[in-house]
């Protein structure tokens, strides 16, 4: 399956630049700064609570439900079993639930990704500015699907941090080609570029899920499965495998999974994981 927009293969970049690169992209060591730098969590938070459908969610309370009497959270996470529960009711979130919540976010980002592509086809803004807003827009949609799958801020711990800016790296070095090849020229100013700019929300799912997987492995599952998401186009085997061969497999060995975003669909990729012991 070809989709408009795929992400080009991720190729190290030569130096010097060509002349006509005059703003060169971060190092990976500022990204991983950048990403660690968390001075700006709030924007993150206040994302998932304006576009998610769950706001609170992020900043449930890490604690048992027995001690939880005289608190106000509409949500606690219980470390022990990797769950959101609602504290009034009592009742668990459902996965369902909580990736609606993760999609949305993504959903909302891909409108701003796009638009701020479109303001820089329309000479409103400069390549830097669109380079700058679009790793702040990036950012804030990976952390919140981060903080989502590990139960809130209070599980990100410095530990979780780095995880986290190793786990979205590469998205931000194909970004950093993208940036090189609107200043050569390689990729023009059109409605493609608007395409490719979208992908980047789209991989919201992609690191939810795959670290959901390293959380049920954590919790001690041993066998995983890849349901088929929502969209009408899955991908067959190509040069990567297809989401719809790897669903066929059902229950596998849960560290034979194939990662989401690895199948030929790369970041358009809306399956999901499922997890038993």
């Amino acid at each position: 399956m070809t989709l408009p927009g795929q992400f080009p293969p991720l190729e190290p970049v030569l130096i010097p630049y060509p002349a006509s690169v005059r703003v060169r992209p971060y190092t990976d060591a500022q990204t991983q700064a950048f990403l660690a730098d968390n001075a700006d969590l709030d924007d993150t938070l206040l994302l998932w609570d304006r576009k998610s459908g769950y706001p609170g969610m992020l900043e449930a309370v890490v604690r048992p439900m027995v001690q939880l009497q005289a608190q106000i959270w509409e949500a606690v996470f219980d470390n022990r079993i990797g769950r959101y529960r609602y504290i009034k009711s009592g009742r668990f979130v459902s996965a369902a639930n909580l990736r609606m919540g993760v999609l949305r976010v993504s959903t909302a980002q891909e409108q701003v990704m796009a638009s701020l592509t479109q303001s820089l086809i329309d000479g409103e803004i400069t390549q830097r500015q669109w380079y700058l807003q679009m790793r702040k827009a990036m950012k804030d949609q990976y952390r919140s699907s981060w903080l989502a799958s590990i139960g809130g801020r209070e599980n990100y711990t410095r530990s979780e941090v780095s995880k986290f800016g190793w786990s979205v790296r590469d998205q931000y070095r194909w970004l950093d080609n993208f940036f090189i090849q609107l200043q050569t020229g390689e990729q023009a100013l059109n409605g493609f570029a608007v395409r490719r700019a979208r992908m980047y929300a789209r991989a919201g799912n992609g690191i939810y899920q795959n670290n959901l997987l390293r959380m049920a492995l954590e919790h001690g599952m041993t066998e995983g499965r890849r349901i088929l998401g929502e969209n009408d186009n899955h991908c067959h085997d190509s040069s990567r495998p297809g989401c719809i061969e790897l669903a066929k497999k059902g229950w596998i060995p849960i560290r034979e999974l194939t990662p989401i975003g690895s199948a030929t669909c790369l970041s358009n990729d809306l399956c999901r994981y499922e997890f038993r012991r």
